[in-house]
This record gives C-alpha cells, sequence and structure tokens, in this order.
C-alpha cells in the first residue's frame, strides 16, 4: 500500500547521491531532503492500514468467547498476527552486557539479547525471530539462524545452545504474542463488549514445573483497568505460559460468576535485586522484572523516557555529523530573543502538579496523549512518558529544573529555532560503540532562561525523548545549546 510512497523518496535519495560529488556533500543532499518532506502523506496511508488491521484484530478478540480453542492452541508459533508482528519488528535494537541492563517497559521499543553488543547482529535476530512468527516456524528453525548468526559475528555467548535459543526464542514470541493481545484487547470497540479479562494458566503450554501462584490466578475475572494488570499481566517470568482472554458480562454467568471477582492481595516477598544489591520487595508469584504489562507504552502510542534530564551529558554531546547551515552567532539570537510569557512554578510542588503544567497548554493531561503539530509541520507525541522513568515513575527532577515544566512547553509550542540534523550518540552500556541518530532540537534561550528540547530517532522510529534544561534562572547554560546548534535550520522565528 505504502510502495509506491517508498519508491519515490528512494528514488529522490538515489538522485541526490548519485549528484554529490564526495561523502560529505552526499550526506549535506540527503538531509536536505530529510528537511521538506513532512509525514502527512505516510501518515495517511498508516491511518487506512491500521483502521483494517483493528478491524481484524476486533474479529479475532470477539471469537475469545465463541471458540474455546481459538486462543488455547498451543502451537502457538504456527498462529501471528499482524499486531504481534508489528510489535516486534518496530523494535529497536539496543545493547546490553547483561539481562538487567533494559528491564520492564524498556523492551516495549528495544530489541535485546543479554551480553548482545553488536547493533547489526541484533538486527539480524531481530529478523530471524520475526520471519519465524510471520512463516509459523518452529524453534528448531529459529535454532538454524541463531547458529548462521553467531557463526558470522563470531558471538561468544553464555549458556548451553539449547538453553540459550530457547529463551531467546520463546521469551520474544511470547512478550510479542502478548503485547499484540493487549492492543486487540484494549480497543474501544473491543472494551465495550468484552470488558472483563480472565487470567489463563498455561494458556499456550502446560508447563513442566507450574508455578503455584499462577495457578492460582488461574480463571480470574477481572475489569481491564484494574491495577492487578499492571504488574501481573503475562508472562510473568521467564519461560511462563499463561495468557489473559478478554470477557463480556453473559461470558461471566456462563462461567458461574455474577460479578468480576475481588483482586487479590498482593503478597510481597523480599529479594536482593542483583541491580543496586538492596534489599527489596517484589510481588510474589512474578519473576524479578516481569512486574509489568508488556506491550503497554507501545500499544498507547507514546515514549518510554525522560522528559527532565539533569543535563549531565549535555556537554559531551558532540557537534551534529552533517552540517549545512551555519548558525548566526549566540549573541545576536540573544539580543533579539523573546521573553517567556510563563513563569517558572514555585517549588515544593507534587510531580503530578509539574507535569500536568506542561501538558495542559497543549490539551494533554496525565493518562491523556496528544499529537502536537509543531512550527515546521511536523506532528510529536506529548504526553506524560515524556516525565516517567523506566520504573514508570513521575520523574521531574529537583529544585529549580522541576519549576520550569511550563517554560518547556513554551519552547516547544514557540520555539526560537528548530534544527535537523544527524548527530553520533554513545551507547550508555558500551561507550566504545556509536549510533548516529537523527534528531530535531527545539531551542529557545533569553538572558534569564536557557532551554532546549530533543527527539531522537534511531534506525525504526522516534523513540527517545529527551529535554534539557540548561540552566538556572540568572545562569542559563548558553554554551551548552551552542553545542547544538546545526545540522539543517527548518525553522526560524520571524524578525
Amino acid at each position: 500500500m505504502a510502495g509506491g510512497h517508498f519508491t519515490r523518496r528512494l528514488s529522490a535519495i538515489r538522485a541526490a547521491l548519485d549528484a554529490a560529488a564526495d561523502l560529505p556533500a552526499a550526506a549535506r543532499a540527503v538531509l536536505q531532503l530529510a528537511a521538506t518532506w513532512t509525514p502527512a502523506a505516510l501518515g495517511k496511508l498508516l491511518a487506512d492500514g491500521l483502521e483494517l488491521a483493528a478491524l481484524h484484530g476486533r474479529e479475532a478478540v470477539y471469537q475469545d468467547g465463541e471458540d474455546e480453542a481459538s486462543f488455547a492452541d498451543a502451537d502457538v508459533f504456527n498462529q501471528p498476527f499482524r499486531e504481534q508482528i508489528d510489535y516486534l519488528r518496530q523494535k529497536r535494537g539496543k545493547i546490553t552486557k547483561v539481562w538487567t541492563d533494559a528491564m520492564r517497559g524498556v523492551h516495549d521499543r528495544g530489541f535485546v539479547i543479554a551480553g548482545a553488543t553488536d547493533l547489526a547482529m541484533l538486527s539480524d535476530f531481530q529478523t530471524a525471530i520475526a520471519d519465524a512468527i510471520e512463516k509459523g516456524r518452529t524453534i528448531e528453525d529459529f535454532r538454524a539462524d541463531f547458529d548462521r548468526i553467531v557463526a558470522k559475528y563470531g558471538w561468544q555467548y553464555k549458556g548451553e545452545r539449547g538453553w540459550r535459543t530457547r529463551v531467546i526464542f520463546e521469551t520474544n514470541v511470547r512478550t510479542s504474542y502478548m503485547a499484540g493481545r493487549l492492543k486487540q484487547m484494549r480497543d474501544p470497540d473491543i472494551l465495550k463488549l468484552r470488558p472483563i479479562w480472565e487470567y489463563r494458566h498455561g494458556e499456550t503450554r502446560t508447563p513442566r514445573s507450574p508455578r503455584p501462584q499462577h495457578e492460582a490466578w488461574h480463571g480470574l475475572c477481572l475489569p481491564h483497568d484494574d491495577p492487578f494488570w499492571e504488574t501481573h499481566f503475562p508472562p510473568n517470568g521467564w519461560l511462563c505460559t499463561c495468557g489473559v482472554r478478554s470477557r463480556s458480562m453473559r461470558d461471566l454467568k456462563r462461567l458461574g460468576k455474577d460479578k468480576p471477582d475481588a483482586a487479590p492481595v498482593e503478597l510481597m516477598e523480599p529479594i536482593i535485586d542483583p541491580m543496586t544489591g538492596k534489599l527489596i520487595e517484589q510481588p510474589q508469584g512474578i519473576g524479578y522484572g516481569w512486574d509489568y504489562m508488556p506491550g503497554d507504552l507501545w500499544e498507547r502510542g507514546l515514549t518510554p523516557s525522560s522528559l527532565m534530564d539533569e543535563g549531565r551529558e549535555l556537554l559531551d554531546n558532540p557537534r551534529m555529523a552533517v552540517e549545512i547551515d551555519i548558525t548566526e552567532p549566540l549573541e545576536d539570537l540573544l539580543k533579539k530573543a523573546k521573553p517567556f510569557s510563563a513563569k517558572p512554578l514555585e517549588e515544593g510542588l507534587q510531580p503530578e502538579d509539574y507535569v500536568r503544567a506542561f501538558l495542559k497548554p497543549f490539551g494533554a493531561d496525565i493518562g491523556k496523549a496528544v499529537l502536537f503539530e509543531d512550527k515546521a509541520g511536523t506532528k510529536i507525541p506529548i504526553s506524560d512518558r515524556l516525565f516517567r522513568d523506566r520504573k514508570g515513575d513521575l520523574k521531574v527532577g529537583k529544585g529549580h529544573r522541576a519549576t520550569v515544566t511550563r517554560l518547556l512547553a513554551e519552547a516547544l509550542m514557540d520555539p526560537d529555532e528548530i534544527w535537523l540534523g544527524v548527530a553520533r550518540k554513545k551507547d550508555p552500556v558500551d561507550k566504545a560503540v556509536e549510533e548516529l541518530i537523527v534528531d530535531r532540537r527545539y531551542i529557545r534561550a533569553d538572558p534569564e532562561n536557557g532551554l532546549m528540547i530533543v527527539f531522537e530517532i534511531g534506525e525504526r522510529l522516534w523513540e527517545e525523548t529527551t529535554a534539557y534544561n540548561t540552566g538556572e534562572i540568572g545562569k542559563p547554560n548558553l554554551k551548552g545549546i551552542d553545542l547544538r546548534r546545526g545540522g539543517k535550520l527548518i525553522y526560524k522565528r520571524p524578525e
């Protein structure tokens, strides 16, 4: 459906490369093209495709209560569906040295294999697993791909081959499967008819060693928005085969229930956190790091990242890898600066107050995301996810940094400049690994405050969203801002 769209754009890129005299000229030409393209045309095609996919997804969920075998077939690998495949393919390779380097919601956007530090190898593994799901291949087929990829890159992995391949394959298949089901079951039309979710132990395969808590939850019927699901939506541990079905009120009566069950009391157990070495509490029956809803962030179309960064990395960021437009001196930008109309909030408020101060001008709220069209005509997601850490907790910084959320909103809505560029970014786990990312930088500065918001995109999607407050009141870090003014200037405030 989008073939013609991409063919035209690829042809334009080829023409630009053919006309370039050298590599720097080719890089500038491609970035120039990117600055002229908007997502509107592709957005229309995707909207049509998503509508069609949603219709198919709704039909699959409608059948949950009509055909007992439709979701309980043990041969789940031969029952791929579009949402499952889309979830897996949209991920971006993320380098990790150990499995705890990527936890919980990070997996909604990052494709991870513990100990894999080569992005090309991760991409090959991701393709192999996605192809296996899409074509209904078995774990033995994947093991052949595994051996080929390991030999190609000379990867010295830990663990026995059979165990390692099973963990990699089944973990990705199960999480993508449940993420796809979550997207289907959360369809508004589905929720109107089937608002109850039922926990199913061993839904896709009877486990060799059943977990007692998982068996105890079997048949538990709770509203779809019960907090229980935030930590207990399966899989709930390594190689867990539990699932969830959507149910109507009529289904409940067939199950001998007059109303949804009462949520069980969450029992906690003390464990030593392998990441920090500290004593923490973990829900009983949930494996460490599995207390989240696979696909939740992806299904909601929100970006799992932090807005209020402390700014420590700002001065370490190199200049842009591609330079096109020459920046005017920062002094000149400051001379004609438009003072912020928004005022900082007082210190000591609740995190929700600071977050809502940012979201309100966009018409967003906590739990309510919107798409905002910037001054250059590009739409970007605005939601409270911008202020949440990996665990989903609100994080808005401390002291003055927390008080400027209104100013951050104004900087995004009415910037002095918007830059599009290609930057070099070091992996946070392995500093020796460097990746080229495309970013959009929103610059707003006056003598009192200096603010910059950065949206980054990697290989596949706008994934990481970060904003930097680059200075305190009366002490803006203007040098930090100036270092990031480069690439292609796609918007400048009219004089």
